[in-house]
Protein backbone atom coordinates (compact mmCIF):
# COMPACT_ATOMS: atom_id res chain seq x y z
CA UNK A 1 0.00 0.00 0.00
CA UNK A 2 1.74 3.44 -0.93
CA UNK A 3 1.23 6.53 0.75
CA UNK A 4 0.53 9.24 -1.62
CA UNK A 5 0.83 12.35 1.01
CA UNK A 6 3.87 14.48 0.31
CA UNK A 7 6.15 16.07 3.46
CA UNK A 8 6.57 20.42 3.09
CA UNK A 9 10.41 20.72 3.35
CA UNK A 10 11.59 17.48 2.00
CA UNK A 11 14.21 17.22 -1.03
CA UNK A 12 12.68 16.25 -4.13
CA UNK A 13 14.90 13.37 -4.88
CA UNK A 14 13.31 11.69 -1.60
CA UNK A 15 10.35 9.34 -2.16
CA UNK A 16 8.81 8.96 1.09
CA UNK A 17 5.62 7.17 0.06
CA UNK A 18 7.51 3.59 0.55
CA UNK A 19 7.31 0.87 3.18
CA UNK A 20 7.50 2.05 6.78
CA UNK A 21 9.61 0.74 9.57
CA UNK A 22 6.95 -0.68 11.75
CA UNK A 23 7.57 -3.91 13.72
CA UNK A 24 5.51 -6.67 14.09
CA UNK A 25 3.92 -7.36 17.03
CA UNK A 26 5.86 -10.18 17.88
CA UNK A 27 8.92 -8.33 17.21
CA UNK A 28 8.18 -5.69 20.15
CA UNK A 29 7.86 -8.85 22.87
CA UNK A 30 11.36 -10.23 22.70
CA UNK A 31 14.62 -9.23 24.49
CA UNK A 32 17.44 -7.23 22.52
CA UNK A 33 20.72 -6.75 22.67
CA UNK A 34 22.73 -3.36 21.86
CA UNK A 35 26.02 -2.18 21.24
CA UNK A 36 26.17 1.06 22.64
CA UNK A 37 29.21 3.15 21.68
CA UNK A 38 30.13 6.85 22.46
CA UNK A 39 31.87 9.00 19.41
CA UNK A 40 32.73 11.46 21.95
CA UNK A 41 34.67 9.79 24.84
CA UNK A 42 35.29 6.43 23.21
CA UNK A 43 32.87 4.11 26.23
CA UNK A 44 31.53 1.22 24.81
CA UNK A 45 29.16 -1.50 26.55
CA UNK A 46 26.65 -4.55 25.32
CA UNK A 47 23.58 -4.10 27.04
CA UNK A 48 20.37 -6.53 27.54
CA UNK A 49 17.00 -4.79 26.84
CA UNK A 50 13.83 -5.89 28.07
CA UNK A 51 10.51 -6.03 26.50
CA UNK A 52 8.68 -2.76 26.72
CA UNK A 53 12.34 -1.30 28.04
CA UNK A 54 13.06 2.04 26.54
CA UNK A 55 15.64 3.41 28.85
CA UNK A 56 19.22 4.52 27.86
CA UNK A 57 22.10 3.41 29.18
CA UNK A 58 23.92 4.67 32.33
CA UNK A 59 26.68 6.49 30.50
CA UNK A 60 24.05 8.21 28.47
CA UNK A 61 22.26 9.69 31.24
CA UNK A 62 25.50 11.09 33.31
CA UNK A 63 26.83 12.75 29.81
CA UNK A 64 23.93 14.42 27.78
CA UNK A 65 26.39 16.33 25.97
CA UNK A 66 27.91 13.21 24.53
CA UNK A 67 26.96 11.69 21.06
CA UNK A 68 25.92 7.97 21.57
CA UNK A 69 24.85 5.32 18.93
CA UNK A 70 22.86 2.22 19.66
CA UNK A 71 23.28 -0.66 17.48
CA UNK A 72 21.10 -3.51 18.02
CA UNK A 73 23.27 -6.84 17.70
CA UNK A 74 21.91 -10.31 16.25
CA UNK A 75 18.68 -9.52 14.66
Amino acid sequence: MRNDATVQGAAPNIDLRGKRDVEAAADRNRRRVFDVTCLTCGHSERVRVEPGDDRTVEHDRQNATHWVEYHEVGR
